[in-house]
C-alpha cells in the first residue's frame, strides 16, 4: 500500500509541475495583456495629444498668413507659446514648429486645399468645452502678435470660432 502512495505521488508530481508551468504562463500571458490593456489608453491619450497640437499648430498657421505674410512677430508669439501652454508641453517644440511650418507651406502652395485640411483637424474639438476655447485662445495670440488684428484676421478667428462651435458671444470675447 506504501508502495502503491509513492507511484501515485510519483505520477502527480510532473502532472503537478505541469499545472503550475501553464498557470505560470497564463499568469505571464495574462499580465502582457494587462499591460497592454494599460498601454492603449496612454497610446489613445497620446495620439489625441498630438491632434490637439496639430490642431493649435494649425490655426496659428491660419492666422499667420490670413494676412498674407508670417511675420517674424507671430513666430515669436508661436514660441512663446510652445514654452508656456501646457496642453503644447507635450511634444517636443521642435516638432511642434515643424507642424506649424508645414502647414504654412501648405497654405501658401494651395491655400483651399490646406485650409479645409487644417479645418478638419481643428473641427475634432469641436464638442471639447475645455480645448476649444484654448484653440481660439491661442489663434488670438497669433492674430495680435503684430499689436494690431487685420480684418482678414478676425475673419480668420470668427471662421474657427463657428467650426469649434463656440458662441458668438464667446468669439467675440476672444477677438476683442
Amino acid at each position: 500500500m506504501l508502495l502503491h502512495k509513492v507511484q501515485d505521488f510519483s505520477l502527480t508530481v510532473p502532472f503537478y509541475d505541469l499545472l503550475k508551468n501553464e498557470y505560470i504562463k497564463q499568469k505571464k500571458m495574462s499580465n502582457i495583456i494587462d499591460s497592454i490593456k494599460n498601454l492603449i489608453p496612454q497610446h489613445k491619450k497620446k495620439l489625441d495629444q498630438q491632434e490637439f497640437v496639430k490642431a493649435a499648430m494649425g490655426a496659428c498657421a491660419l492666422l499667420a498668413v490670413a494676412d498674407g505674410e508670417v511675420s517674424f512677430a507671430e513666430l515669436m508669439a508661436r514660441d512663446y507659446l510652445l514654452d508656456n501652454i501646457r496642453q503644447l508641453h507635450l511634444f517636443d517644440a521642435n516638432t511642434a514648429a515643424d507642424m506649424f511650418r508645414n502647414c504654412t507651406e501648405a497654405l501658401e502652395k494651395d491655400y483651399q486645399l490646406a485650409k479645409s485640411q487644417i479645418l478638419q483637424v481643428i473641427a475634432k474639438f469641436a464638442e471639447d468645452k475645455e480645448l476649444a476655447p484654448l484653440l481660439l485662445r491661442i489663434s488670438r495670440v497669433i492674430a495680435y502678435a503684430d499689436r494690431d488684428l487685420k480684418p482678414a484676421e478676425e475673419k480668420m478667428m470668427l471662421e474657427l470660432g463657428e467650426i469649434l462651435h463656440l458662441d458668438k458671444r464667446e468669439i467675440f470675447a476672444f477677438i476683442n
